[in-house]
């Protein structure tokens, strides 16, 4: 395991265990067996510990956009299976992905890195998407596609009953029926 991911479940411990604000970086390097230098070229705080500093998710699904265009394809429906092509990432550590997303609930200022992180995420699928529609369109279907993405991810964190990837064309489904195309 890299330093970085064993400062990632180091932090992740503690942070369940005493709490995000009683953790210190301190305590992070010592239980991942690293120095705190070591934790300061890996991330500028602790905070930066729980999020995608470098939106290597929303490179993703910009790429697979970009991979996967399809004239014939409405940009919301690209985009939307865009993250359903990462929904393996999130059920192969739903533990992990549980245990941040309780972390970020307890705290507001955390909360509130997260909605600016999903800004980041409708800028990164906009982009995408504007290479190949309207721009207007681009910007509308990814802030549909990630609030899709959004409510989606939240069920599934209530209930393992279903994966991601089902919730995900399920959210998206009731769009279609219920929002989209009403008379």
């Amino acid at each position: 395991m890299k330093s970085k991911e064993k400062l990632q479940a180091a932090a992740a411990k503690l942070f369940m265990e005493k709490g995000y604000e009683n953790t210190t970086v301190q305590e992070i390097a010592s239980l991942a067996g690293v120095t705190e230098r070591t934790f300061f070229r890996q991330f500028k705080d602790k905070s930066d510990v729980l999020f995608d500093t470098n939106n290597e998710l929303g490179q993703v699904v910009a790429a697979f956009i970009s991979d996967n265009f399809d004239i014939e394809k409405k940009p919301l429906k690209l985009a939307v299976e865009g993250f359903v092509s990462i929904s393996e990432f999130f059920e192969g550590s739903r533990e992990r992905v549980l245990a941040r997303n309780q972390i970020i609930q307890s705290n507001s200022d955390l909360q509130e890195r997260e909605l600016l992180k999903g800004q980041v995420l409708i800028a990164s699928v906009t982009s995408s998407l504007s290479a190949k529609y309207d721009s207007d369109l681009s910007e509308l279907a990814a802030r549909f596609a990630v609030e899709i993405f959004h409510m989606a991810f939240i069920k599934w964190i209530k209930s393992a009953e279903n994966g991601l990837a089902e919730q995900l064309l399920t959210v998206y489904e009731l769009y279609e029926n219920s929002l989209c195309c009403v008379d």
